[in-house]
């Protein structure tokens, strides 16, 4: 009896044995995004065109950077790339989820990108992404209430327009002055920062003081306690603001509103001659450790990030949504030279900084807002408030650190 028991054991296994050897890898790549569907049907058409040999599963995840936290090391779990903003790629360094990208493709790659989202990509010296599309706010006006030559050049010439036009049923220009990301371009146009390259606060170092009591004035013209996204942008949606500081997503929301919509550059500092320099964020693709285990699979990702290197991918996108190609030849296509909003955007980022990328930004998006509200809202003491966000952050990336 146990001698028939062995055999049917051993016969079991050897099945087993065989199955496995027979069952091929299963090398779908499975890449996770959070954009919107025209986005996410570039790449997909891209892939089939050029690799038609190659099976991707394109899934929209919700709450993708905490799930990544969560799963990212997990081969069974995580995908095997994802597209979403730079500003994650120092967090997700850390935590050692990332493969750079250059060990995939030749870094001369990216000698055809906007200096500022190879920037924006490059963590300690390592690229982590490659970029598709990059975003930023821009100054935008009615041209029926504001025409092109009026159009405030220096932040006193536009104090000016708004201290003569705005009154109970109008405003001269309008923006999110209490929320760090629309806040940081002021700074920058003082020569401060929120972060510091090293990763130290820098909320009350003097040149961010300056910046943040120079800009209350403006601050004086605008919806008193009203700064958030959707009473900003309604303002201008219904025309009762004439400009505003906002991002490429209010533009297809202008135009179906009748705008007569204009582009201009950032007015420039006085003070300083620098111009209001917002945040950029870039947008692209980025590869996860666990996917590149698989020598086969590696080989697939590389194949597909060659594909996603072309000029065309950035076009498409372009065309099909409000955002500004990183491939520098994407500028050559006619259609793309004749995008108002994407050309802006180009031209936008000449002055643009990328959003940090390092994993104290996290902390410094919180903090900084809370200032800003205790600072515009409140109106509490500058000097104060700056100091008091700045012994909160620098607790807060101490016990982050640790």
């Amino acid at each position: 009896m146990k001698r028939l028991l062995w055999i049917l054991s051993l016969a079991t296994t050897l099945v087993l044995l065989s199955a496995c050897q027979n069952q091929e890898v299963d090398n779908t790549i499975v890449i996770w995004h959070d954009k919107e569907e025209v986005i996410a049907d570039v790449i997909q058409n891209q892939i089939n065109t050029n690799l038609p040999e190659v099976q991707i599963e394109l899934i929209r995840k919700e709450s993708l950077t905490d799930t990544l936290k969560l799963v990212g090391n997990n081969e069974s779990a995580a995908p095997d790339m994802y597209i979403f903003a730079h500003d994650k790629i120092g967090l997700f360094a850390e935590i050692d989820i990332l493969t750079p990208i250059t060990d995939l493709i030749a870094p001369s790659v990216f000698d055809d990108y906007l200096p500022l989202t190879k920037d924006a990509i490059t963590y300690k010296n390592t690229i982590y992404q490659l970029p598709f599309y990059f975003e930023t706010l821009l100054f935008m006006y009615n041209k029926d209430r504001l025409s092109t030559e009026e159009v405030p050049e220096t932040t006193e010439e536009l104090y000016q327009y708004m201290k003569e036009t705005t009154n109970s049923r109008r405003y001269g220009f309008v923006e999110q002055h209490s929320n760090a990301y629309y806040s940081a371009g002021w700074i920058h146009g003082f020569g401060g920062s929120i972060l510091k390259s090293d990763g130290t606060p820098a909320l009350n170092d003097e040149k961010t003081i300056q910046a943040l009591t120079y800009h209350k004035k403006f601050i004086e013209y605008m919806p008193s306690g009203q700064a958030e996204y959707a009473t900003v942008n309604a303002l201008f949606l219904e025309k009762v603001a004439n400009s505003i500081i906002s991002g490429p997503w209010l533009v297809p929301q202008a135009r179906d509103n009748d705008i007569n919509l204009g582009f201009a550059n950032m007015p420039v500092v006085d003070e300083t001659g620098l111009p209001i320099s917002p945040y950029a964020g870039v947008q692209g693709i980025h590869v996860l450790k666990v996917a590149v285990q698989n020598p086969e699979k590696k080989a697939i990702i590389s194949n597909i990030l060659n594909v996603l290197s072309s000029p065309n991918i950035g076009i498409e996108m372009a065309l099909s949504s409000a955002v500004a190609p990183a491939h520098v030849q994407a500028y050559l296509d006619q259609e793309i030279l004749e995008d108002e909003l994407v050309m802006a955007m180009k031209a936008a980022a000449e002055k643009a900084i990328p959003m940090p990328n390092l994993p104290e930004m996290d902390v410094m998006w919180l903090t900084t807002s809370e200032m800003l509200v205790n600072i515009n809202l409140v109106g509490n003491d500058i000097l104060d408030s700056a100091n008091s966000a700045q012994r909160k952050s620098e607790e807060l990336i101490d016990l982050m650190r640790s």
